[in-house]
């Protein structure tokens, strides 16, 4: 038995939000005090506020590494202080600066930015550059939330689906050493459907960020648990 799913199974609600408030603490220092933390039968429930959607981020995927969490509902307001206000046309300006600059992030991605929300759009070829272009704006001052509505066009001449399930597969046994035998992978004209179970809540995103690398992908359906 794997020292994940030791622990997994062995730990309380009251272990895993004592777990949870360590992380925090070791991640955010005292700016984790705004937060309030429940757990129950695994899933960890956030609320309270945050003074910027990059922080707001983070504090999700710190709660995502600690053992024994089977998801995180993520219900955190972004508050940013007076001094960090910024109008949406300042953020839109900037965010599209930042586009530009990026290498990774092709021509006709677009953003809108209203009362704080930013809105990206536009076709790309991958779907590593939809995830470049919101790593791009995460960060900026003023931003309350991003919202990804960028879309994957795929070309016809990639990968077929069988090659494509190969490739999904290869990575993840790669990458993390995960029994593939315990996780489905369905294709059909490049949305891939993830299904079954892995030992951690914080492999469902990293097999998903895995899975958008491969060229041909251009959607997940990830439809995995923690067991």
């Amino acid at each position: 038995m794997s020292l994940a799913r030791r622990f997994h199974r062995l730990k309380k609600d009251n272990e895993i939000e004592r777990d949870v408030r360590s992380e925090l603490e070791a991640e955010q220092g005292r700016t984790h005090h705004l937060v309030r933390v429940a757990v129950d039968r695994g899933v960890v429930y956030l609320t309270g506020s945050t003074d910027s959607y990059a922080r707001k981020w983070a504090i999700e995927r710190s709660v995502a590494r600690v053992v024994g969490v089977r998801d995180v509902r993520d219900h955190l307001e972004v508050c940013p202080s007076l001094d960090r206000y910024r109008e949406d046309r300042h953020i839109q300006t900037a965010a599209r600066r930042a586009l530009e600059w990026d290498a990774r992030v092709p021509d006709g991605v677009s953003v809108e930015v209203t009362d704080g929300v930013l809105r990206l759009h536009g076709p790309v070829d991958r779907f590593s550059q939809r995830d470049a272009a919101e790593e791009a704006v995460r960060n900026m001052i003023g931003v309350r939330d991003v919202l990804n509505e960028i879309r994957v066009s795929r070309d016809p001449s990639l990968t077929p689906a069988d090659d494509l399930a190969v490739d999904v597969e290869e990575a993840v046994r790669r990458r993390f050493a995960v029994d593939t035998g315990c996780i489905a992978i369905g294709v059909d004209n490049g949305v891939v459907t993830l299904s079954g179970a892995v030992p951690l809540f914080a492999l469902l995103e990293d097999i998903e960020r895995a899975v958008r690398s491969i060229p041909g992908v251009t959607r997940i359906n990830n439809e995995l648990l923690v067991a």
